[in-house]
Formats: structure tokens, sequence, C-alpha cells
């Protein structure tokens, strides 16, 4: 039985989505090293696995105003694959549901919500269709960042990177 491209990224993501919240650059580590053995495994073409290098790696582009983004250095960012592969997994967990993992990187207390209990009980009604959509079609080569961090869905969801390099959720405009 053959995966299309589709089905064998979302089944790694999902593998990932579903175990505890590791670090950001662990899981970059490790969709990595499995990418090779797992294209292998299911007869997968080769091209898949370099097609999400391909995004990840990326050059960015123009934005769609015609502006060029700023430096990932001015906001705080030493790692851009790095975070595009945080964010690959939080697409997935967002298209997943996964309320936990989501919970697990961001810096409480954002606004409307202090706790991840109450973040995690309003999931719902957060990501509701028009955010999981935003979320569901940033492109990887557009994220807006700035002195504050970086932003996808113009301002709907803003990231920042902790002292120990790690990536959290700071704002999510609702």
């Amino acid at each position: 039985m053959r995966i299309g491209n589709t089905g064998v990224w979302t089944l790694i993501l999902l593998t990932f989505s579903c175990q505890s919240a590791p670090s950001p650059q662990e899981s970059g580590k490790v969709i990595d090293s499995l990418i090779p053995d797992t294209v292998a495994a299911i007869g997968t073409p080769r091209s898949s696995e370099d097609d999400l290098q391909a995004a990840i790696t990326a050059q960015d582009t123009l934005f769609e105003d015609g502006s060029r983004p700023s430096d990932w250095k001015d906001a705080g960012f030493d790692d851009p694959a790095g975070f595009k592969r945080f964010l690959i997994l939080f697409k997935e967990w967002v298209k997943s549901d996964n309320a936990d993992s989501i919970a697990a990187y961001i810096r409480f207390p954002i606004k409307g919500y202090k706790t991840p209990e109450q973040f995690k009980n309003n999931y719902e009604k957060i990501f509701d269709k028009e955010l999981k959509t935003i979320v569901e079609q940033q492109r990887l080569d557009r994220i807006f960042r700035n002195y504050q961090g970086a932003m996808i869905g113009n301002g709907a969801i803003w990231f920042s990177v902790t002292e120990n390099k790690e990536y959290r959720i700071i704002a999510i405009n609702k």
C-alpha cells in the first residue's frame, strides 16, 4: 500500500503531536532523522522529503504588498529553519485540534486566558474555522517578523523565542 505525500507528512507529524510536547529543537532533529527511514519504508518518492526541506530552507519572498520581510535576527530568531519546523508542527496541532500541545507552547498569560486550563476549555472558540484556515494557509516563506517577534495571519498569532531558544506563542488576536 502506498500513502500519498500529504499522508506521509500527516502521519509523521501526527505521531509527534500525540506525544508529550518536545522542545522545538528536538522536534526538528527527530523529524529530520525519521524522514529518510519513513520515506524508504512506505515507498514514497524522495521528492516529498525534498519538498518539505525546500519549504523549510526557502528564501523568504516579498509580501503581497511588495514589502520585504525584516531579518530573522531582528525578531530574535537565530534559527529560521528551526522555527519553520516548529511552525509545521504547530500547523498539524491546529489541524488535529491538539489543544494540549498548543497550550504547552503558549507563554501565559495571554489576552483573555491566564492558564493553560482556561485556554484548553475555550480552544474550540479560539481556534474556530477562520483561525484554522489562517494557520493552514500560512506560507513558510512569508512569515512577518519585527522586534516584537514573528507573526502569522496578519497578526492573528505571534511567536517569540525564549532565552533557552524555545518557541512560544505570545499572542492570539481573536
